[in-house]
């Protein structure tokens, strides 16, 4: 038997492998364990996030794991956080010396094209990609990125565990293989194909977000301005639903919704660059639609940082309109942290630079939606009569300008706020109003937001009947589009609606998925 061994798949054997074995980087549990065998150190024990960190910066390599454990035996009073900072420093900077033969090997058989993309790799926002973005990276069209994604893959430069896995083909280039095209692109480089990349890589991610937008929300207040196809670069596979059923619409709309939160973090990285680069529009632009996210999936830290970077982004570039919806974005992640204070400062600048605008049916529907953001504050420090008049007051100005849709949200809004404050039958009615009002316009998010506080008046009505079935609907609705915030309510308050009937068990199997979701996002 002959066992052949190589870097990349071998498709020259004649007659072809009796036996392919394809020996992927090893998983996290593996590493650790391995990190363990080669060197025993009680600092593995002692600090744990460290040994996290050191096996998480070896990427599954069993090369970089000896390295770390050659450093771990050599500096034995130091600790691992700080062996973690200089080794990913000297990792970064010099890369592994065997290793590192082995990908310049790699690099240096490629053709002009697959080197060339290899190396703008390295910029590529978040941690994976698909072929459509490597495309726009690329930007010499999809015949040429499919062929140097080709090469990179039989060179044995990529990561494709998750190809066939995943719809849309997601690829890696794991951390320490980013760390060598960057070395490879400061060597072999120019800056301006690098510049070029980044400020294509950023514009293709704006125009997918903003159609994510589009079709997971529908159409709503948005200050920037749509973003036309990239010549060369194809769309991701977000179809638009104008002509589709109304199953069809929904189902893309929930597409739409989980695309969002699958390029989450390249979309948050996507924020940064484009702020590093100056460029300003793009920055704030790309805050517009992860403000859907944010809905569904807040991330406080993030949110703060790249909404903090758009307000930043359109004070520089003197866009008020834009200046506007960002301090507004802005406020609401500060004070679910606690910082109302913050908050609070934000929303009146907000309305005050409102009040340097003209008016015009868009300056309208900004004042309606700082009023109401203001109003939402008032709600989370528990001052209801003060969220109220705010919800009146967004309500009427949509009223003003005719605007339905608006007026379906402040009446939401108001529903929500009369029922804090008591009057349960006058919210039922109000809810009632918005959750028709939605179904009409095909908004099914909205729908089913609406439809889950509507059930949560007719609980306190007595009518737990008609409560449960639109609590069915709303956790339909909350998990097709994959949000675990709205799902966690749901479970929470149908647990309550279970054991007001007096069916435990089930009360119970909705805590514990409620409980699983806390888990899994870190929250319990």
């Amino acid at each position: 038997m002959a066992i052949v061994a190589s870097h990349g798949p071998l498709y020259d054997i004649e007659d072809g492998a009796a036996v392919d074995l394809e020996l992927h980087p090893l998983d996290a549990a593996d590493s650790a364990e391995l990190l363990r065998l080669v060197v025993r150190d009680q600092r593995l024990s002692d600090e744990p996030d460290a040994a996290r960190g050191l096996v998480q910066l070896c990427a599954g390599l069993p090369a970089a794991l000896h390295v770390a454990a050659r450093w771990i035996r050599k500096y034995r009073r130091r600790p691992l956080s700080r062996l973690l900072a200089e080794l990913s420093k000297e990792l970064d900077e010099k890369g592994i010396p065997v290793v590192e033969k082995v990908w310049d090997a790699a690099y240096l058989s490629l053709t002009a094209e697959a080197a060339l993309l290899y190396r703008l790799l390295a910029d590529h926002p978040g941690p994976s990609f698909t072929p459509e973005s490597a495309t726009a990276l690329l930007g010499l069209g999809r015949d040429a990125a499919d062929g140097a994604l080709e090469e990179l893959e039989i060179a044995g430069l990529l990561d494709t565990r998750e190809a066939s896995s995943t719809a849309d083909g997601r690829l890696r280039l794991p951390e320490l293989m980013r760390a060598h095209a960057r070395r490879r692109a400061r060597t072999d480089g120019a800056e301006r194909e690098r510049a070029d990349a980044q400020r294509r890589i950023v514009t293709w991610f704006l125009r997918q977000a903003q159609r994510a937008d589009l079709f997971a929300a529908g159409p709503r207040l948005v200050v920037a301005d749509a973003v036309p196809p990239l010549e060369g670069a194809p769309d991701s596979p977000l179809t638009d639903p104008a002509a589709a059923t109304d199953a069809e619409r929904r189902e893309r709309a929930r597409s739409a919704a989980r695309w969002l939160n699958t390029e989450r973090h390249a979309l948050y990285a996507s924020v940064r660059l484009a702020h590093s680069l100056g460029l300003d529009t793009e920055t704030w632009a790309l805050c517009e639609p992860l403000w859907t996210h944010f809905l569904d999936h807040p991330q406080p830290a993030d949110d703060i940082e790249v909404f903090g970077l758009g307000v930043a982004a359109a004070g520089r570039a003197g866009n008020l309109p834009a200046l506007v919806r960002m301090r507004c974005q802005l406020a609401r992640p500060l004070w679910e942290q606690g910082r109302t204070d913050e908050a609070a400062q934000e929303l009146a600048r907000a309305l005050a630079t409102l009040d340097t605008l003209g008016e015009s049916t868009r300056t309208s529907k900004l004042r309606a939606s700082a009023i109401e953001f203001r109003g939402t504050l008032h709600a989370g420090q528990g001052d209801w009569a003060a969220a109220a008049a705010d919800f009146r007051r967004s309500r009427d100005v949509h009223h003003t300008i005719s605007n339905t849709y608006g007026v379906t949200l402040q009446t939401y809004r108001l529903g929500q706020a009369t029922a804090e404050l008591g009057d349960v039958a006058e919210a039922a009615q109000l809810l009632a109003q918005a959750h028709r009002s939605a179904v009409e316009l095909g908004r099914e998010r909205l729908a089913g937001r609406i439809g889950f506080a509507l059930g949560g008046a007719l609980r306190g009505l007595g009518r737990t009947g008609e409560a449960r079935v639109l609590y069915d609907d709303a956790l339909t609705s909350a998990r097709g589009r994959g949000s675990d915030a709205d799902e966690q309510r749901i479970l929470d308050a149908f647990a309550e609606l279970a054991d007001e009937e007096g069916h435990f068990d089930e009360a119970g199997a909705h805590r514990a998925a409620a409980h699983g979701i806390r888990v899994r996002n870190g929250l319990a």
